[in-house]
């Protein structure tokens, strides 16, 4: 028997994280991301369109495991990283926040005005 299956998507303006980035830089990275997602979207050619990526995807996330950032889900339970072909995926930082054996994949997709990202949790 197949595990059960969530969806999360969501959508974010890239000038909206511009605006909150100029004004706060680094404070506001720290708040939403570790060091190394901070050191990934810095060093992309595009670091607005990366930062609001990796926001979309933290906030699909917690949209497909259904509790959003409440109790002891947080921004950093968890990051977005990239493997050797740039492809997204999530590792898992604080496994106690997720369903035992559960298996998320992630798609993160940007054009000049937004970022969207979709995940889809599987649950043992």
């Amino acid at each position: 028997m197949e595990g059960k299956m969530e969806i999360g998507v969501d959508i974010v303006d890239l000038e909206r994280i511009e605006k909150v980035y100029s004004r706060y830089g680094m404070k506001f990275l720290r708040k939403f991301l570790s060091g190394e997602e901070i050191n990934l979207c810095l060093h992309k050619p595009q670091v607005i369109a990366s930062l609001a990526g990796r926001f979309a995807a933290k906030e699909a996330v917690v949209k497909a495991l259904g509790t959003g950032f409440s109790g002891k889900v947080h921004w950093k339970s968890f990051e977005i990283l990239n493997d050797r072909r740039g492809r997204p995926f999530v590792r898992l930082v604080d496994s106690d926040c997720f369903p035992a054996g559960c298996s998320i994949k992630i798609s993160i997709a940007h054009d000049r005005h937004a970022a969207v990202a979709t995940a889809l949790l599987e649950r043992a």
